[in-house]
């Protein structure tokens, strides 16, 4: 993971709110474990779509199952949903990991909407644009 994504990487001196913890009533919940939910998600793959609050969840998630360290089993499989940095790009439109020894693939994908966007005029640069619910988005229609 890049080092703006490093989970304790702040200005705060003490790390005591990791320790907090939600515990509903009438319910014994464990400890999140990355490894335990690595195992469960043996072969599959968990997808974030949306915009910087889908981002900060996929980071969040990444944060819990890796601990916030550097892994050898952490692959970046980018380029396999076809998330690489267009040429002038910032960044590209997401991001994909896979824990190699679950075949466990992370990923998160930037999207405004779950659905197909089509300009009303494509020529004009004010132009409206229609949301086709009934159309996937791309990503999702080509990957997931």
């Amino acid at each position: 993971l890049s080092g703006m994504w490093a989970c304790r990487l702040t200005q705060r001196p003490d790390f005591s709110y990791e320790k907090y913890r939600w515990q509903p009533d009438n319910c014994d919940m464990p400890n999140f474990e990355g490894r335990h939910f690595l195992t469960r998600m043996q072969d599959k793959t968990l997808a974030f779509v949306g915009d910087s609050l889908g981002r900060q969840q996929f980071q969040s998630m990444m944060c819990l199952i890796t601990g916030g360290k550097d892994s050898r089993n952490v692959q970046d499989v980018g380029k396999e949903y076809g998330l690489v940095r267009a040429r002038g790009a910032i960044r590209p439109d997401g991001w994909a990991y896979r824990f190699q020894k679950t075949n466990t693939t992370v990923l998160y994908y930037w999207s405004a909407s779950l659905c197909e966007i089509e300009p009303l005029n494509p020529g004009n640069p004010s132009t409206g644009f229609a949301m086709h619910l009934d159309r996937p988005a791309w990503f999702l229609r080509t990957n997931l």
